[in-house]
Formats: C-alpha cells, structure tokens, sequence
C-alpha cells in the first residue's frame, strides 16, 4: 500500500506539524520534550508493535546525546567544556567527531556559522529567555570572547580560551536526527518520519517508484502557518531557519535569534525563511543557519563554489524577506521535483538558482 504523508513545517510554532492524509490504521505515533520543542514520530510497518519499540529506541537515543551535547545540562561534555575555565577537557569521540565537523562549516562558511556564539546568545538573553537589548560595550565585550578559530581539538582533548562558551544549538539537532535515522535503518520498518521542530528526518523503504518520495508542505512563515507550497522528497533530512522562529520585541522593535558573529547582533537578512535539504542532517542544521545569515546573494555564490559540503542531491529553498519571491535550486528541475504553489499563493515568484 502507498505510504505518503504530506508534512508542514510550522515555523511559527518553532514545530513542524502533520497534516494531510496520514493512514491512522497503519501508523504508530508518538510524541516526546527534548531539544527544547515537542519531538513527533510517526511510522509505519504492519508490526505495530515493532514500531513502538524502536519509537522508544529513538527516544532513548535523543535523550543519550541531548544529555552529551546540551550546553546547558550539568554534566555534558559541553557544559563541562564551557566551565573548565581554559583547561582541556576530555570529550566523547562522539561529541569530538561533531565539533570536528561543526568547526569544517564554520571555516567554509567564513563563520556565518559560528559555535563560540553563546557569549552573544546570554547578552541578548536568548539562553535565559530573559531577553534585553544589550549596550554596543556589552557586544563589544561579548565579541572578544567570540571565535570559532579559538576552538582546538586533540583527538578527544578540546580547549577553549577562558570566557569563550561553546553552543551547539544550530548543529546538534540535525547530529542527533542522523543518529536517530540509523536507528530507523537498523530496524525493518517500512518507513518513518520524525519531526523534531525545524528538522525533519525521513526513512522509506520502496516497493515501487511511486512510493518513493514523501509529500512535503512548508508553512507560510505568519500567524496562520498555512502550507503555501508542497515538492517531493526523498532525502534523509530537511531543516528550515528563520527570524521568526524565535524572537522578542522591545519599543516595537523586533530582534531575532540568528546572531551573526561577525556584528553581534541579529542578522539583518533579506531572507524570510531557508530550507535545506541534503543526506547530513548535521549539514542541513548548520547551513539554513549560515545562509540566513549570509543573505540571498552570498547564499547563491556559496552554492555555487561549494559543491564539496552539500550532496549530489542537496536541494534549497529560499524565501525573500518581502515573501514575494521563491529561491529553489535548478536541481528540482532536473530531478522533475518542481514545486507547487497552493492556493492562495500562486502570486509567489519561484527563481531557480
């Protein structure tokens, strides 16, 4: 029987949320709080029971290395690392081959990436969620402290400079979605989606060529949250960025999450929302963060001149800040992936890049 499931990345709700026709009768879901959002799973085999129990075995594996990576969790190799006070720290080699890859990005990405950004992050009050809008010294300050260059590692030894604070908040996610997909692929069941708010991870075993795509939807970036364009995919992993997913207003000025660590302050981006899509979860986390920051135009000549970090398969879409204009790689032209406005939004421009 054909399995699609039409999925909607609720940027609003800092969520992605189900919608469309799901089969009830044949899929499992369940639901769990980490990574600070409300983590969905929903798969599908005719062993109900079997799903179930990799459900827990995902579980079990999210809460393991959320416990490892966490920057805030006493104990992590991050939070430990973020208090050694200059000293090395010991990590992982899990929490080591994931800083290793992060400071790649943050190297090819000229730092629009960044994982040294918390100083910035606790000025602007994004990690207490007791936002305040800092004075120029006070991202001055913030800023000496702030450099993905003054990260070393050592095998399994890493240092930092004293003040420095690592957060790997814009990469960890899709890590552990990675992880939690070779969970899936261990099992037999047919086929898995897990929505883990901002980060989609997908697993489908084909009988046919007709099954073998997922029908996605992403939400218009407003109050409403409406799908306002569906492509099929057949990617591990999809993440989505933007200003609007976390945020606080102050003397009716709105500031964002997105730092970027070059000003210290929220990114001034003409990009609405990105959405990444490649076989990395990791890279889809750590790049729709970049090009937010890098703008449309930078964003284009980096995937022009970087081939090498993105897969043969990796797709993006781009919408302007006006939400006028649709950006879309060429390749969903050339995989006949094209995507489809729905109604309401057909006023919408799609670019190819």
């Amino acid at each position: 029987m054909k399995k699609i499931i039409s999925v909607c990345l609720a940027f609003f709700l800092l969520i992605l949320s189900l919608c469309g026709c799901v089969d009830k009768d044949n899929g499992v879901t369940d639901e769990m709080f980490a990574l600070d959002t409300i983590i969905r799973f929903t798969l599908y085999d005719e062993d109900k029971e079997l799903c179930k129990k990799v459900i827990e075995d995902c579980k079990a594996e999210i809460t393991r290395l959320e416990n490892m990576l966490s920057a805030t969790k006493e104990g992590s190799d991050i939070n430990t690392l973020n208090n050694a006070n200059g000293n090395a720290v010991t990590v992982s080699d899990e929490t080591a081959e994931l800083l290793g890859n992060a400071l790649k990005l943050c190297k090819n990405t000229d730092g629009a990436f960044d994982i040294t950004v918390r100083p910035l992050m606790s000025a602007w009050g994004f990690d207490t969620k007791e936002y305040k809008v800092p004075t120029d010294e006070e991202i001055k300050k913030a800023l000496i402290n702030v450099s993905y260059k003054d990260v070393q590692i050592d095998g399994n030894t890493v240092t930092i400079k004293e003040g420095m604070a690592v957060d790997l908040g814009a990469v960890a996610k899709g890590y552990i979605g990675d992880k939690v997909r070779k969970v899936l692929l261990d099992s037999s069941v047919y086929s898995a989606l897990v929505d883990m708010g901002g980060m989609i991870i997908c697993k489908n075993v084909s009988k046919s060529p007709d099954e073998m795509f997922w029908n996605i939807g992403l939400s218009y970036p407003d109050d409403r949250g409406e799908c306002f364009l569906k492509f099929k995919n057949s990617s591990p992993a999809i993440s989505t960025s933007g200003g609007y997913q976390r945020y606080f207003e102050m003397d009716g000025v709105t500031y964002h999450h997105i730092i970027d660590s070059k000003t210290g302050k929220p990114a001034k981006s003409d990009i609405s929302s990105v959405t990444v899509i490649d076989n990395d979860g990791y890279v889809c986390d750590a790049l729709s963060t970049a090009f937010y920051v890098m703008g449309v135009d930078k964003t284009v000549e980096y995937l022009n001149t970087h081939k090498n970090v993105m897969g043969d398969r990796s797709l993006v879409f781009i919408l302007s800040d006006d939400k006028n204009t649709l950006y879309a790689s060429e390749e969903f032209k050339t995989y006949n992936l094209e995507p489809v406005l729905l109604k309401g939004y057909e006023d919408i421009e799609i670019v190819y890049i």
